[in-house]
């Protein structure tokens, strides 16, 4: 209360000190401040005592990058790409729950353990069509040896081998009933070229009828030409069942993966079918955390039903945050064109602390209530003191960058009509500088004029320089 009152009376010199007083205190040492034919500056000196208790601090003028800055309100709110509703697309029944509100989990954790008699179903029509694919498997597999092996059967028997090579070759390979019926026509055909051959001699010896040699002779021909028809059938049958069986197993594997994907959409995204193989627990399923976080909301119960689609529980991380702003369209158009990435965003539930929050998107579109667009920044939020619902202020920077003469912002004291600052002579001895200050930013103030690049001013005890200065100017 002393100091005000010295104040009030200080208060209807200070006009006159600020024009043309000449330091009283400072004596020969502020003449030699002053240049010749000029009046003397307003000087502050401080006795060490004074200089101590004042705790100032100086920085020096200089050259600055600097960016109008618009101090925009905010709020913080989640990340949306790390707060999700956990829904169950089939209905069913709650078994067992394992976590609760404001538990800390992570990414795999189980949440709760679930019934649903259509998981149940859909599961069983897996398990049927993964035994078809089996089974289709088998044939497949079946039919390409056969297939193979006939192959392999017909071009060993162009070379006419005896039935004894024939047997020992191909007794071991799989021929199903392709055996019986091209060896049973090939030993045929063995046997009428044999009695062929031996009448052809005897009929050269003149020891049968010609009629007797036509007839062998033809039944030569028609158990050649059976054999080979056979073969063409054979080869024929063969390649067909391959090819059947090998369509019957696509479309097996295609019936089981509409089915696996019928199970997948019913399950949904957060749950998984139970690792129990037993009938009694085929319905059931649980369901998982999608990433480490917080349970935020948990809205069942143990043994409550629920429906396709219901949220069952809210989970979230929040070790990082977005904060959104309106930015009016008079304002919008430097952050538009992708110039701006960081942005500077203060709390009040954090006093004197600044954090940079990274520019994720700029709305498109403009309210047409509000004539603005959304700005939604994501913010780090590691030690997880911010919350979700939270005030801020974000500092939005808009026009270009461009270099200029800045001092501290703490710098600057303002006096009636007058804004000046303190520069540090030497330690102890401050002298009263008028200025014209231009752009403001959170940190920094712009000089147009009244000071030079590396004149070091006060930026810190400033204030109890001017209250020396006008105490100084109410004594009589």
């Amino acid at each position: 209360m002393a100091v005000i009152a010295v104040l009030a009376l200080a208060w209807a010199g200070w006009r006159a000190l600020s024009a043309a007083k000449t330091d009283q205190v400072a004596g020969s040492a502020a003449s030699e401040d002053a240049e010749p034919g000029q009046t003397e500056p307003a000087i502050v000196r401080l006795t060490p005592e004074k200089l101590a208790a004042a705790h100032l601090h100086t920085d020096l003028a200089a050259m600055h990058e600097l960016r109008e800055i618009r101090r925009v309100p905010a709020k913080i709110g989640y990340n949306m790409a790390h707060r999700l509703e956990l829904k169950v697309p089939a209905a069913g029944v709650v078994k067992r729950v394992l976590a609760g509100p404001g538990q800390s989990i992570h990414a795999g954790d189980e949440l709760a353990v679930l019934t649903s008699v259509e998981v149940g179903l859909a599961r069983d029509l897996v398990n049927k069509a993964q035994a078809d694919v089996g089974l289709a498997e088998h044939e497949n597999r079946w039919a390409s040896q056969i297939a193979d092996n006939l192959a392999a059967l017909l071009k060993f028997l162009d070379q006419r081998p005896p039935m004894a090579q024939v047997e020992a070759r191909f007794n071991d390979k799989l021929l199903g009933d392709h055996r019986e019926k091209v060896t049973g026509a090939y030993s045929k055909a063995l046997f009428a070229q044999k009695v062929s051959a031996s009448t052809d001699s005897m009929a050269a010896k003149g020891a049968i009828s010609e009629r007797l040699v036509q007839e062998r002779t033809s039944t030569r021909e028609v158990a050649d030409a059976y054999f080979h028809s056979v073969c063409e059938q054979s080869r024929f049958d063969a390649q067909h069942e391959k090819e059947l069986r090998k369509a019957n197993l696509e479309h097996a594997e295609r019936v089981l993966a509409v089915n696996q994907q019928r199970l997948r959409m019913l399950l949904g995204p957060f749950t998984e079918i139970s690792q129990a193989t037993d009938d009694a627990t085929i319905c059931e399923l649980l369901l998982r955390a999608p990433f480490s976080g917080t349970v935020e909301e948990r809205l069942v119960a143990d043994g409550v039903q629920f429906t396709a689609s219901q949220t069952l529980f809210v989970v979230a991380n929040t070790a990082t945050l977005w904060v959104s702003a309106q930015i009016y369209e008079n304002e919008w158009a430097e952050l538009s064109g992708g110039n701006v990435k960081d942005l500077r965003v203060e709390c009040p539930a954090l006093p004197g602390e600044t954090m940079t929050a990274r520019v994720q998107y700029i709305g498109t579109s403009m309210s047409a209530e509000t004539r603005a667009v959304p700005l939604v920044a994501e913010l780090p939020n590691p030690q997880r003191r911010l919350k979700p619902g939270m005030f801020a202020w974000v500092s939005v920077p808009l026009g270009p960058a461009r270099r200029g003469l800045a001092v501290p912002a703490g710098a600057l004291e303002r006096h009636e009509h007058e804004t000046f600052v303190f520069v540090e002579l030497r330690p102890g001895v401050y002298r009263k500088r008028d200025v014209m200050p231009g752009l403001t930013t959170p940190d920094v103030v712009e000089i147009k004029s009244g000071l030079a690049a590396g004149d070091r001013v006060v930026d810190r005890g400033a204030f109890y320089l001017k209250s020396e200065l006008l105490l100084e100017g109410a004594e009589p």
